[in-house]
């Protein structure tokens, strides 16, 4: 009696690895978002412990861990803008409450939000440096080249004058208050799908843009039109007090700064309000959103549109930025776009919600 063959592989064929294998793989691996986030806040550390200035465990704790504390309301936000999407749309629900419950869910959600608050250590802490590090201004060149480009006309006096009196001075005053929860609420929606691997690519163009922003802040440092030339703006400044009450609230901290730098003793001020206006990251952040939906989720295309013209014309409006900062911004978010899509290679996990225009991803990086 003979007994079966038994089929070996060849020596050089390897056996697919076990689920369980893979899922720990991808538990252990460091994604590029993780590694972006952490090599920001360890360039910051490195550089500002360079120039002489402090940063101990209190600089995360102030930063970092309110950061963390948003988690809930995050988680919350997430889910319930996809549930509603979902709703609206007719695409199933039981599928997605089933995905989220499950344990690989939460691990990838929860290191996404993680890395989004180590990458905000390295932005706030770098900005509100600036004038200790680098005290040199562009805002002189910055003016100039802003009113070369523009055929001699300052958009700086130009907007202010043309859209005084109207409805859009207050109008705008409102959007640019808002642009710290669209930003909020557009990472809690895109971190809280069923495409992993989209997510990965949204935090990274994120964690690139605000990273490589900061660092540009300390290059070339600018305050911004309306702090070098308030009387520019001032027939529009009463009708926006939220713009206004913001600038002052950053006047006020960067003068503590400047003391700072003269008597080389600083105790009390606040390092979420450092004042950089090249690029702006205003409009550069709506712009990048504009770029995913358009690849992604052609609905919100046209909402990320007009959000960043808004967020432009107010920048100007406001005076917190320069015409070419927004030019800058929107540049620099682009090549954020692109690298974060090169860098997070793979083909996308199937999602209703972010549908993928087949071949995209190839033409994009032909293009």
């Amino acid at each position: 009696m003979s007994l079966p063959e038994i089929a070996v592989p060849p020596v050089d064929e390897e056996l697919p690895a076990p689920a369980s294998s893979r899922r720990r793989a991808d538990f252990l691996r460091l994604y590029p978002f993780e590694i972006a986030a952490l090599a920001s806040m360890a360039l910051t550390i490195a550089f500002l412990r360079t120039c002489g200035l402090r940063t101990d465990w209190h600089t995360v704790r102030y930063i970092v861990l309110p950061a963390l504390r948003t988690l809930p309301r995050a988680l919350l936000a997430g889910i319930g803008l996809h549930l509603l999407v979902r709703l609206l749309a007719g695409y199933p629900v039981k599928a997605y409450l089933r995905e989220v419950v499950r344990p690989r869910w939460w691990v990838s959600w929860l290191r996404l939000w993680f890395a989004a608050a180590v990458m905000t250590y390295g932005y706030f802490w770098l900005k509100v440096a600036i004038p200790l590090v680098n005290p040199r201004l562009w805002d002189d060149a910055l003016w100039r080249l802003d009113t070369h480009l523009h055929l001699g006309v300052s958009p700086s006096i130009f907007v202010p004058n043309l859209l005084e009196g109207t409805p859009l001075v207050p109008l705008l005053d409102r959007w640019y208050w808002l642009w710290v929860p669209t930003v909020f609420y557009t990472l809690c929606f895109w971190s809280s799908g069923l495409d992993r691997r989209l997510a990965h690519r949204f935090l990274l163009s994120c964690v690139l843009l605000w990273t490589l922003g900061s660092w540009i802040y300390m290059a070339v440092p600018a305050l911004g039109p309306v702090f070098v030339e308030p009387q520019a703006f001032a027939a529009v400044r009463d009708e926006m007090p939220f713009v206004r009450a913001g600038q002052q609230e950053l006047s006020e901290n960067y003068e503590l700064m400047l003391a700072g730098r003269r008597t080389r003793e600083l105790r009390r001020f606040n390092p979420t309000r450092g004042i950089a206006a090249m690029p702006s990251l205003h409009v550069g952040a709506h712009f990048l959103f504009f770029l995913w939906a358009r690849r992604r989720a052609r609905w919100l295309a046209l909402p990320f549109a007009l959000a960043t013209a808004f967020t432009f014309a107010g920048s100007l409006l406001s005076g917190y930025h320069y015409a070419i900062d927004g030019y800058a911004g929107m540049l620099l978010a682009w090549l954020c776009f692109r690298a974060a899509v090169w860098l997070e290679q793979g083909e996308p996990a199937g999602d209703p919600v972010f549908a993928w225009e087949a071949g995209a991803e190839e033409k994009g990086q032909q293009g």
